[in-house]
């Protein structure tokens, strides 16, 4: 096997390792060389001055070259851990009809809801950071007709949705390895995480099987990784390291940042320690002073640390592996120890001279090591995330494998949306008809057109290093269009008589209860309403009648409303017919109101209550007589809207005497001379009445 040049580009130093896979077991380191960067120029694991980092990395690069004699064009790196992301989303797709789910369609739908879960990643990103490239994604549910199913292609259905889980890497992370890279002449050909490639070297397989805490300390952050049960379950961050303890000690003394580095490498190594501050004062101090200064932030990287590894363990682990430069920090261990309230020899450094499967260059040593030498195994197992470049219509696009990479991934990496990749159908007309549901189909959109290194593509076609893709989006169907006119059925008017007028019946159109010239267009949602000039019911609903509806008219007798209800029938040639006969050329329609007369209604004048020796009576009227504004009216006249009728039964007012027959006396009382009064008044046979009026006669 060819061996393998491992790039670990930290926050504070650049280290390189040319491995390859030993003959037996194990791993061999044939040589290895490191630098500091002059100044800083990544934080936190991230390139910020690509210039000064690519001095770092040719200086290692050359040294290799030299001891090994020979170019080194292709090396392995890795990202910082923290920076993976991972999103669950959905896509749905609908049709108005069902249709047969096809493998490019379906490929498409996941590349849509992969384009979805990137931009949920950008919209919950507390960060800057507006791009993100995707490393891999695997589909996890489909759906068909709101039924999960376990293949959408060749079912048949007009829904369609699926669900998937995509990875993805910040692009200026990795474009600023690639543009480091590219500057000293360094091909990418694989990408691991930091604190995957430090706990393959750190922790061996039989060893995961325990709940272990893997802690490595850079210069700007600590990197966490958790294992169980024979893998590593968890990874977290602590955004401080290093280099807290160092500017703790440049303030302190007043130092350049890389005198103070030099003071805290040396408390591990001298008892006393002598420097220039930045006026250029000669110091000396002991090493228990510069250890009591830095004490409290080291208590609080400890702090730091211990809350993560909780926070994703839910339990103190068993023990804590330090790795890293940071990790030779003083106090650092008993600090973490007494943190988390475990034995002071559960915490410990893993460094190189420990692992028994790395051999090689002895000079590589120490826990800063750890981390390059995983890079290594990544890549010479092939766990890393493999890199190459392809050309998406002539622009180079990074492509990282996490399964065999298709044109689709290479497109969507190239930020082509997915929607483009098949030209969308016209929207479809949707109207009723008489309430039948009616659709007119937009046109079919045009497929996009792909080539991949100048011949037909597929959107599942696998890519390989330099393949170059071109691709022209698909265009979308027309919109479905139509006027009323397009889809009348044919019509032809016909003359007909409408009560004695001679009329055309033609068909009519509504929308919405508007009438619809033919020319006009049918927009989408549209009600219409068709009315044929084919039968009486269409003719009536034209000219506003209801066939059987009574017609309402109010009169009034002696000043009281009264409402009646005339019966309303349609004649058709004379002949009373249903709402269903057939109307034709030449037929004669009439509206026919049944009346009603005067004597129907069957008025009787009231009789005159008058009141004779304390019992009630009623006086008949003497004849009846009806009148309309004066005029009397015959029991034969028709009544009509508005009539005011007055019903009258007495030519005269009574007079005492026509009310004598009704009095009563008794008869052992008929004797003497008769008194009579009206309300109470004394009156004569010819005093007049009115109704109401109380009349008495008593014998005296």
């Amino acid at each position: 096997m060819e061996p393998i040049f491992a790039l670990d580009i930290g926050t504070r130093m650049v280290m390189g390792l040319v491995m390859t896979k030993g003959v037996g077991q194990g791993y061999e380191i044939l040589a290895s060389a490191q630098t500091e960067h002059r100044q800083r120029a990544m934080y936190d694991g991230q390139v910020h001055d690509v210039d000064e980092v690519a001095r770092a990395v040719v200086k290692v690069k050359e040294s290799l070259e030299k001891k090994l004699e020979r170019p080194l064009k292709q090396v392995a790196v890795a990202a910082a851990g923290r920076a993976l992301r991972t999103e669950v989303a959905v896509a749905e797709h609908k049709e108005v009809l069902p249709v047969r789910w096809e493998r490019e369609s379906v490929l498409a739908l996941e590349m849509e809801a992969v384009h979805q879960a990137l931009h949920q990643l950008e919209s919950s990103s507390a960060d800057e950071a507006h791009s993100y490239l995707c490393v891999g994604y695997n589909p996890i549910a489909r759906w068909n007709e709101g039924e999960e199913i376990s293949n959408l292609i060749g079912q048949r259905g007009k829904t369609a949705k699926v669900s998937v889980i995509a990875t993805f890497l910040p692009r200026t992370v990795v474009d600023g390895l690639v543009a480091v890279l590219g500057r000293v002449g360094l091909e990418m050909t694989s990408l691991t995480l930091e604190p995957i490639a430090a706990g393959q070297a750190a922790i061996p397989a039989n060893m995961r099987r325990l709940n272990l805490a893997l802690v490595d300390v850079g210069a700007g952050t600590a990197d966490i990784a958790l294992t169980r049960n024979g893998s590593f379950f968890a990874y977290g961050m602590v955004p401080m390291a290093g280099d807290e303890v160092t500017e703790t000690i440049c303030g302190h003394y007043l130092l350049d940042f890389k005198v103070g580095e030099k003071v805290k490498r040396e408390l591990n190594t001298k008892e006393q320690l002598k420097f220039k501050d930045f006026l250029g004062a000669k110091v000396v101090v002991n090493k228990e002073e510069v250890l009591k200064i830095i004490l409290p932030v080291v208590k609080t990287l400890a702090e730091s640390i211990s809350r993560e590894i909780l926070n994703l363990n839910h339990d103190v682990p068993q023990a804590i592996i330090l790795i890293g430069g940071g990790s030779l920090t003083p106090s650092l261990t008993e600090v973490l120890a007494e943190t988390l309230e475990i034995p002071k020899n559960r915490v410990g450094l893993q460094i190189r001279e420990r692992l028994g499967e790395i051999f090689g260059e002895k000079s590589v040593k120490g826990p800063e090591s750890i981390t390059p030498i995983g890079i290594g195994i990544a890549a010479l197992e092939g766990n890393g995330l493999q890199y190459y470049t392809v050309l998406v219509n002539n622009k180079p696009v990074p492509i990282f494998e996490l399964q065999l990479t298709t044109v689709a991934e290479a497109l969507l990496a190239a930020g082509i949306q997915p929607r483009t990749f098949f030209g969308k159908p016209g929207a479809a007309l949707t109207f009723e008809w008489n309430s039948e549901m009616r659709v007119i189909k937009g046109t079919m959109g045009s497929p996009a057109q792909l080539r991949v290194n100048d011949k037909p593509g597929k959107l599942d076609q696998s890519l390989k290093a330099g393949d170059e893709i071109s691709f022209t989006p698909g265009e979308q169907g027309i919109d479905a269009k139509a006027y009323l006119e397009d889809v009348l059925p044919p019509q032809k008017a016909s003359w007909i008589s409408w009560n004695g007028q001679r009329e055309k019946f033609v068909p009519q159109v509504f929308v919405n209860q508007q009438p619809m010239n033919e020319k006009d267009p049918i927009l989408d949602g549209y009600k219409i309403t068709y009315l044929p000039n084919d039968n009486l019911d269409n003719l009536l609903q034209e000219k506003g009648f209801e066939l059987g509806k009574k017609v309402a008219i109010e009169i009034r007798i002696n000043g009281e409303p009264l409402v009646l209800n005339l019966n309303r029938t349609i004649l058709v040639n004379d002949c009373e017919v249903g709402r269903n006969c057939i109307i034709q050329e030449g037929d004669s329609i009439e509206v026919y109101t049944k009346q009603i007369t005067v004597g129907e209604l069957q008025l009787c004048p009231k009789s005159m209550p008058f009141k004779v020796n304390g019992i009630d009576i009623e006086y008949p009227p003497q004849e009846t007589v009806i009148s309309f504004h004066g005029k009397t009216v015959t029991m034969d006249e028709p009544l009509t809207d508005g009539m005011d009728l007055k019903v009258e039964g007495f030519k005269r007012m009574p007079i005492l005497s026509d009310l004598l027959p009704y009095v009563k006396f008794p008869e052992e009382k008929i004797s003497g001379s008769l008194k009579i009064s009206v309300n109470g008044q004394p009156a004569e046979f010819t005093t007049v009445l009115h109704p109401g009026d109380r009349l008495t006669a008593t014998f005296n």
